[in-house]
């Protein structure tokens, strides 16, 4: 392990240093028909800066960026970096002005960087051009490298870039309020890389799989912790489950990260096959809640380590516990607290609760968020006088420091008066056999206020009705706790990030 000194100065290696020291002959970026080494990407990104530069992009300025998954978001992200830039990193389902529109915020881009006047899916590439801040388009940018090209210009450029200016603005999904304009500087995920990848030994030799969105942090953190590791990363057009498992046995993968309803998925493709993942060294689990069944299940299936970490897209890396820890430990929470971070469970008097005792999780270190763009009073509601972020989330510490996750302070039901916890009661439908996934949320009643009711999917070959579900909860829950009524769905509903989508099911509910 590395000491926490050594940790502190490689985060203040910039992303495009650490591009530039990986091994340049090796596989950076593979795709379908096409692949980069490192020395081939940090060609590509050079080039794209200048023609950049070329189009008026200089330090500072804000570029709304399509981010399909794709190899190309990657190179784009880099040149970015070089020039200074703020990559404002947008959902690639919608055009790039709606998409900023629709998300309540007013970060007023300077300049806007698409392909969607090109055609192509999610996971397009080629067909970049440069916009200006009235959406006149300026010019063609091309990924090519150009012949005879010297990196010198964009290494006096980077070198020019402290790694706490401001370089990347990720939209909070809006899942459950609001979306939010999160605004990050390059340490911040760097510091992410530079400690969790200490912990899951992560180095040239392995191999991760993008099947994350590159608008969302947990896409942007593979990317990072690949490039700070020197490793490769495969992009498959295909991410579904089948897809991806027959990607991760061919290609010998050693790294997943995914959300909870991924990794399912992925482990009951492993059911069904049959066969396991002996090349795989573990897999990464976060952007939502997850149970020890669960996580006993993924890792059987898969014949892998499952490691939960728990971070956000205000403080991208919190907690987690060493991949090689024993399960035990591994899958209890979300793991202790990083080296480079300090964490508190807070009472709502702002002392330190005792262990075991419930409170708001805060935590305070490099990976902790700059501001919310635009939005100066919901800065200062998140990060308090002393410099610690307040995640919202509830939870606790157990008396071997692992930190456990109990809910979130937004998603108490408030119910004839009653506090109620939504993650209890998804805990206690998921204890319950048959069931693979669930999601509480609040809706409105007129008797009651507020009443929770859930979505539930089941395991494969499972046939539970809402009713047998209900009956089982008896004992489980109180009887205030019991959800209203119960869905049983074929699939959840997912915001582009992959977490369940709770607003859509609020309306689902009220409408039904």
């Amino acid at each position: 392990m590395k000491s926490i000194e050594q940790k502190r100065r490689e985060c203040e290696i910039g992303l495009y240093a650490w591009l530039k020291a990986g091994p340049q002959q090796n596989a950076y970026l593979q795709a379908e028909g096409a692949s980069w080494t490192y020395a081939e990407a940090a060609a590509a990104a050079e080039s794209a800066a200048a023609r950049l530069a070329e189009g008026g992009v200089r330090r500072g300025d804000i570029v709304a960026l399509r981010a399909t998954r794709s190899a190309d978001t990657v190179l784009l992200l880099h040149a970015l970096h070089i020039l200074g830039a703020v990559t404002a990193l947008t959902d690639a389902h919608f055009p790039v002005r709606q998409y900023l529109q629709a998300s309540g915020t007013d970060i007023s881009p300077r300049f806007w960087l698409t392909n969607e006047a090109a055609g192509g899916g999610l996971s397009a590439a080629g067909g970049w051009q440069l916009y200006d801040a009235g959406f006149a388009p300026l010019r063609a940018v091309s990924l090519a490298a150009e012949p005879g090209h010297s990196d010198a210009w964009a290494r006096a450029r980077a070198a020019e870039i402290p790694v706490t200016d401001p370089s990347l603005i990720i939209f909070t999904s809006g899942s459950t309020g609001k979306s939010k304009a999160v605004l990050l500087c390059q340490r911040n995920y760097i510091a992410n890389s530079v400690d969790g990848g200490d912990l899951f030994e992560e180095c040239a030799q392995d191999s991760n799989i993008l099947v994350l969105p590159l608008h969302h942090i947990f896409g942007v953190a593979l990317v990072v912790c690949a490039t700070v590791a020197g490793h490769g990363i495969w992009i498959p057009e295909d991410i579904r489950p089948a897809s991806v498992f027959a990607a991760l046995c061919e290609r010998k993968i050693s790294i997943v990260y995914g959300v909870p309803t991924f990794l399912l998925q992925l482990a009951e493709e492993a059911e069904r096959l049959g066969r396991r993942l002996p090349d795989l060294r573990f897999a990464l689990i976060a952007g939502g809640p997850s149970t020890q069944a669960q996580a006993r299940r993924i890792e059987a299936a898969l014949g892998t380590r499952l490691v939960p970490v728990y971070g956000m897209s205000e403080y991208v890396g919190i907690c987690s516990y060493p991949f090689d820890s024993p399960s035990a430990l591994r899958c209890r929470g979300v793991g202790t607290f990083y080296p480079l971070n300090e964490g508190w469970i807070l009472r709502e008097t702002g002392e330190e609760a005792a262990a075991g005792e419930e409170g708001e999780i805060c935590v305070r270190g490099y990976c902790r968020f700059l501001e919310y763009c635009g939005d100066p009073d919901a800065t200062a509601a998140a990060i308090d006088a002393e410099g610690r972020l307040h995640t919202g989330d509830l939870g606790y510490m157990d008396a071997d420091g692992i930190v456990h996750i109990t809910g979130r302070i937004k998603d108490l039901i408030i119910r004839g008066g009653e506090n109620l916890s939504a993650g209890k009661i998804e805990r206690a439908i998921l204890s319950v056999e048959g069931v693979g996934q669930a999601v509480v949320v609040a809706v409105k009643d007129e008797k009651w206020g507020e009443v929770p009711c859930a979505a539930v999917t089941l395991r494969r070959g499972a046939a539970l009705t809402a009713e047998e579900i209900s009956a089982a909860l008896v004992g489980r829950l109180s009887k205030h706790e019991c959800p209203a009524r119960i869905a049983v769905l074929r699939e959840l509903p997912l915001t582009s990030s992959g977490k369940p989508d709770k607003l859509y099911l609020k309306e689902y509910f009220a409408r039904s």
